[in-house]
């Protein structure tokens, strides 16, 4: 599983368009008690270059986090909340060292008949290069 969840910023004829390589790991939790949640299956993400749309239950909470698998390279990133009305809400810059591990700041959740919400990773010139529904 844990290599499905390998991003590596590939364009659509399979050339490199960034020297990062993260891990995407998405868990669905029953609530704020629950640390460990389960693991959303890869039959449930539908990727694209810049882009990872995850289908989950309802009503639970969605926790992201984001392992640098870069041999050397730290990777610079601000996380930006998308609310279910498409308002960015930018979070600060982070750098996460190669090896390292980051959890986006706050959990998604999703109620039933309601928009979603979403995180955009953006690189430090305000690009998004990746975005997780």
């Amino acid at each position: 599983q844990a290599q499905e969840e390998v991003h590596d910023f590939r364009d659509a004829r399979g050339r490199f368009t960034s020297d990062w390589r993260l891990q995407v790991t998405v868990k669905q939790h029953k609530g704020k008690t629950d640390l460990v949640g389960q693991r959303i299956d890869s039959a449930r993400v539908q990727k694209a270059t810049a882009f990872r749309l995850y289908t989950v239950d309802p009503s639970l909470l969605v926790r992201v986090t984001l392992k640098n698998l870069s041999l050397s390279t730290d990777v610079l990133f601000a996380p930006v909340y998308i609310t279910d009305t498409g308002i960015e809400e930018p979070e600060k810059l982070v750098t996460v060292a190669s090896g390292a591990e980051y959890e986006l700041p706050y959990s998604l959740q999703k109620d039933e008949g309601e928009e979603e919400d979403s995180w955009a990773i953006k690189d430090a010139d305000g690009k998004t290069v990746l975005k997780l529904r």
